[in-house]
């Protein structure tokens, strides 16, 4: 598994979308490999190769449409047309993290979901929000 340290541009932004493609594309491997060991029959595991690497990619692409949606990754500029070429930018994601989308954001994303377990938190929350809302 690829720690996700790694995956911090020069820039200090999270390569979310190429951490969930590699990550993804390193459970396909594990699965691929596990494949060879359940015949040596090579039509079959020829078959089971090419139906696992189906799934895995359609399954990416289902998760990357919804998180563009949300307006969290973007397409690349490689455009999914160039599925064999090798893109440097999204390193074969075919996705980025949106340019609207800033490491501050992705921090108090990452906070106010942590904030849930914290009773303590909430009821701050609420107070907060509560006196907005009076404010309007």
């Amino acid at each position: 598994m690829n720690d996700w340290k790694t995956f911090i541009n020069e820039n200090g932004d999270f390569e979310l979308p190429n951490f969930l493609y590699k990550t993804i594309t390193d459970l396909m491997k594990q699965t691929l490999d596990m494949g060879t060991l359940l015949s040596s029959d090579q039509a079959k595991l020829r078959a089971y190769k090419e139906q696992t690497k189906k799934a895995f990619k359609s399954r990416w692409y289902e998760i990357a449409k919804a998180l563009e949606f949300f307006n969290i990754i973007d397409p690349c500029i490689c455009s999914s047309d160039e599925k064999e070429i090798y893109c440097d930018v999204c390193k074969g994601a075919r996705y980025i993290i949106s340019s609207t989308l800033t490491a501050d954001e992705m921090r108090e994303v990452g906070f106010f979901t942590n904030a849930g377990t914290n009773v303590e938190m909430i009821e701050k929350l609420q107070k907060s929000l509560n006196q907005i809302l009076m404010e309007m």
